[in-house]
């Protein structure tokens, strides 16, 4: 099934003929401004497992908050576009920084539904390597970042302050994780949590929820999901790899579908078993 792209409203839509859900993926800073170049490979085998994909080009900005809640407009429009009933699920993929905006969207649902506005409540989400940046991360100019923060115009909620509400939420019982074990951006499963987000994460959500994270730690750096198709062959980002990643290889789609499919279970709600008695 060969994966076509239209534009609506902001994001770029392949619309699936039978859909068993709904994909809306935020990629990284740099590659997610063209994630349907990008990343087509990853997004065309989510594609071709059943999922209407909707890829949002990565918005730049310091106020991550106000962004992230632009993306539930965009749901919304690109959802009433496509005529789709309420009962299709919903599910957020990120990759990198885009984990951050998702994040903030589980976190901010509790509020969010006692004010009755909107939210991803029921909306499961699965993190790819995520990257909770800083001002010092978004702005990488020596001196400028501490500068930003002191007049109150850096990225706000600052790592901190998104790392609070995050802990302080008894949502994401609807989260899957993927980690990579070559990653020097967002970390791994073993390093220490003030020096890995993908560590933070575990650490946070593992056991502090109603239902634990699913996760996994497979071969490969921080930018294992982009790459360019060449045949049977991707072409990789990180040249000390090597130049080609056979396709046959990779961990990461496979294990992506998994999960998704795990986290749809979570959503159907166990049969109820009836006692008799005589």
């Amino acid at each position: 099934m060969s994966i076509q792209f239209k534009p609506i409203s902001y994001s770029w839509v392949a619309e699936n003929p039978n859909p068993i859900g709904v994909i809306q993926f935020i990629g990284g800073a740099l590659y997610g401004t063209l994630p349907t170049f990008s990343y087509r490979y990853f997004l065309r085998t989510l594609f071709e497992a059943g999922y209407t994909i909707i890829a949002v080009p990565f918005q730049f900005g310091l106020n991550h908050g106000e962004i992230a809640k632009g993306l539930l407009d965009e749901r919304d429009r690109i959802r009433q576009a496509l005529g789709y009933p309420e009962t299709l699920k919903h599910f957020w993929v990120g990759h990198s920084l885009g984990c951050k905006y998702i994040a903030l969207l589980e976190a901010y649902s509790g509020q969010a539904i006692a004010q009755g506005k909107k939210s991803i409540i029921d909306e499961p989400s699965l993190l790819i390597a995520p990257d909770i940046s800083d001002t010092k991360d978004a702005v990488p100019i020596p001196g400028l970042a501490p500068l930003l923060d002191s007049w109150g115009i850096g990225v706000r909620p600052t790592k901190k302050e998104t790392q609070d509400l995050i802990g302080n939420s008894g949502l994401f019982n609807l989260t899957a994780l993927i980690s990579f074990d070559k990653d020097t951006i967002a970390g791994t499963k073993d390093e220490p949590i003030d020096k890995s987000d993908v560590a933070w994460f575990i650490n946070e959500l593992e056991y502090k929820r109603n239902k634990p994270l699913l996760r996994g730690e497979i071969p490969g750096g921080h930018r294992e999901p982009i790459g360019i198709m060449l045949g049977d062959s991707l072409v990789d980002t990180n040249p000390f790899d090597g130049i080609l990643e056979s396709i046959e290889k990779r961990q990461l789609e496979p294990l992506a579908i998994q999960f998704l499919a795990e986290l749809a279970q979570r959503l159907t709600p166990e049969p109820t078993t009836l006692l008799a008695f005589a």
